[in-house]
């Protein structure tokens, strides 16, 4: 059994470099020999100028013993660290000092050994060589030459051990590299891998990691954010000027990072939001979420969701003072479908931006109709998970639906829920700034319900604050609900302009108890349950 019939061909070239060393490669699970370079044969005085070593038992072949050595330390190795020993050679009746590391490679692990049979003096520089070769094979990726995974994640325990403050995270996904293996073949695919490599290393140096099998990240550590975007937009032309392959490209810069695995958990959701907006662009047969996204457009298209719209009221007058969209899905037998049975999948399939775009697009068409009709202007709600939000060009394209329409884009609020609590601060602030001065405005849904809310009311202005449900249901009897309501209400209204609104108001006494502690509006089955567009039309607007 030969080097190439056991596949050896395709070894990292670091461990079949012919170096003045004595390399070996011995499986640790089999204790069977896979290589060994000339100055390890010469070394130890076998006399095999072929390959005919592979194969054999390292403890016959290079002890001659009939079972696995007393002495073996392989069941010590790891990836770690290098384990050094002092190993007897009966060919040259003497010990050497042998180096270890465990080296996993296409699901084998070996044992990569380094004999060391120097004279004094030539000792410590061969010893630096080897330790760079070492650290070569223990940190760099074979493929591409980016540092790797392991490299990175000690990278990550220095930012945290250190305290360093001041990141930029890009986290970048290569779109569909599995979909260019199977039509172009695994060598196409590793020529893409290597020029976003390259690329990214052009930027960002040595702090360009590849760390799965189509996933890179890139750090910059300590920079200003100044200095970070340009690299971002600097990264981001480079691969728009590339034809062969698409790149989901996700950053994130903080100067309070107190948590970094929480920043890189954040940045992996901006990429992953920013690829699963681009699904609908590629071809159905792409990957499985391209697929699903041409599949869920198409039942878009043939009528399969619809808005149903509940009134909003102001809860001194009773009048009708906006409303919120919800979104419907009719069965195959055109049933109408709660939003709980299908939004949680399309969440988790990265696909919820394009219910929320229809939502949006769906209410601007009606409100367009309404004012053609002589219907006065209101202020309608749409829901907008974080996924979507975060998406690149999101509030752009809200923009020119707005546009598109001739509706102002202060007609629509943006109701967002406490998990935009999650984001990074700079982020979410960020984000929420920008709609407002595209005009739209910022309802906080769901307070009560987590004590993030509190903390994401002192970061960032909202128009309106909505009272969960579960806060409105036990108003009228439970006082301690009533001490909440009363203090946020005050809380509001020392903020200057923050609207409040109770959700699920169903019975008279909680509307009256509602009145009494301020609260400004109100939605809920007292009122209305959510109505088809046609419906709420002749019950609210048409005069």
């Amino acid at each position: 059994m030969n080097s190439e019939m056991m596949g050896f061909d395709q070894f990292p070239r670091i461990a079949r470099t012919e170096t003045a060393r004595a390399i070996y490669l011995i499986d640790v699970d089999t204790c069977e020999i896979v290589y060994m370079n000339n100055y390890a044969k010469d070394m130890l005085q076998l006399a095999y100028d072929d390959e005919s070593y592979c194969g054999k038992k390292c403890y016959e072949f290079l002890q001659g013993q009939d079972r696995q050595c007393r002495f073996c330390r392989n069941s010590q190795l790891t990836t770690e660290r290098l384990f050094v020993e002092e190993i007897y050679q009966p060919s040259v009746q003497r010990y050497l000092q042998v180096k270890s590391i465990l080296f996993n490679y296409m699901g084998r692990r070996l044992r990569f050994e380094i004999l060391y049979n120097f004279k004094e003096d030539e000792l410590e520089q061969q010893k630096k060589y080897l330790d760079r070769k070492l650290e070569q094979i223990r940190w760099v990726d074979n493929l591409t030459g980016l540092y790797n995974r392991e490299k990175y994640n000690s990278i990550l325990r220095e930012i945290e051990e250190k305290k360093i403050s001041r990141i930029g995270i890009v986290d970048m996904d290569i779109n569909g590299l599995r979909n260019i293996n199977a039509t172009k073949g695994y060598q196409s695919g590793d020529k893409v891998l290597v020029k976003i490599a390259e690329l990214a290393r052009s930027v960002f140096g040595s702090n360009a990691f590849r760390i799965g099998s189509d996933e890179f990240i890139c750090l910059a550590i300590d920079d200003s954010k100044t200095d970070f975007e340009a690299k971002v937009a600097s990264l981001k032309s480079k691969f728009n000027a590339e034809p062969g392959f698409r790149v989901a490209l996700g950053s994130l810069w903080c100067d309070d990072c107190d948590d970094i695995y929480r920043k890189v958990s954040q940045v992996n959701a901006v990429m992953e939001a920013g690829k699963s907006s681009g699904y609908a662009r590629l071809d159905a047969d792409y990957n499985y979420k391209a697929e699903r996204a041409h599949r869920l457009l198409a039942e878009i298209a043939a009528g399969r969701f619809t808005v149903y719209l509940q009134p909003k009221i102001n809860l001194q007058t009773g009048l009708l003072d906006g409303a919120e969209a919800l979104v419907r899905k009719f069965d195959e037998q055109g049933n109408v479908v709660a939003p709980d049975n299908f939004i949680p999948e399309y969440e988790k399939n990265g696909l919820i931006n394009y219910i929320d775009t229809f939502v949006l697009k769906t209410v601007c068409q009606l409100l367009k109709e309404w004012r053609e009709q002589g219907a006065e202007p209101f202020k309608v709600s749409v829901n907008v998970s974080r996924v979507t939000l975060i998406a690149e060009d999101i509030i752009k394209n809200s923009i020119e639906t707005c546009r598109e329409y001739g509706i102002d884009p202060g007609l629509i609020d943006v109701e967002i829920t406490e998990s935009f609590g999650l984001l990074e601060k700079n982020l979410l602030v960020d984000l929420i700034s920008r709609l407002h001065e595209a005009g739209f405005s910022i309802s906080m849904d769901d307070f009560g319900t987590s004590f993030s809310n509190l903390e994401l009311l002192s970061q960032v202005h909202f128009d309106t604050v909505k009272f969960d449900k579960s806060l409105t249901d036990s108003i009228v009897d439970n006082p301690k609900p009533q001490i909440l309501f009363k203090a946020a209400v005050s809380m509001c209204r020392e903020f200057g302009d923050t609207l409040t609104l109770a959700e699920g108001i169903e019975t008279e006494e909680q509307l009256k108890v509602l009145q009494k502690l301020g609260c400004q509006f109100g939605q809920g089955y007292y009122f209305d349950k959510p109505l088809p567009p046609q419906v709420f039309w002749k019950r609210y607007i048409q005069k």
